[in-house]
């Protein structure tokens, strides 16, 4: 008769109850505390975006973040799903509408 193996199910009254093998606490311990092999994070590449007029160069990201945030600090509340920014390099500024909307104060100077 071939013998059974410690991980093999065996039958309790009518039910079929897993054996487990005898592990120690420090064992078990000593498992949960081993440190994890980390997996490296592949992380995205910085994307900037430049736009050169004569000998000017403007970072088109920088304006949108700028603008952006002269048009929270006003309106904190106001929910925002489009916003946009067009830049204007002969008078160096940029303008932007804010949920298809011009507002009022919409301009910013890029000197």
């Amino acid at each position: 008769m071939p013998r059974k193996k410690k991980s093999e199910t065996a039958p309790v009254e009518g039910n079929t109850v897993r054996k487990e093998p005898d592990v120690s606490v420090e064992t078990k311990l000593e498992r949960s505390q081993k440190p994890r092999a980390k997996k490296p994070v592949k992380s995205e590449p910085v994307l900037t975006t430049l736009v050169q007029v004569g000998s000017a160069e403007f970072d088109i990201t920088d304006i949108a973040l700028k603008a952006y945030k002269a048009y929270k600090s006003v309106h904190k509340r106001k929910a925002v799903t489009d916003f946009r920014v067009y830049v204007k390099p002969e008078e160096n500024a940029a303008y932007f509408t804010v949920n298809g909307e011009a507002v009022s104060d919409n301009k910013i100077n890029l000197t």
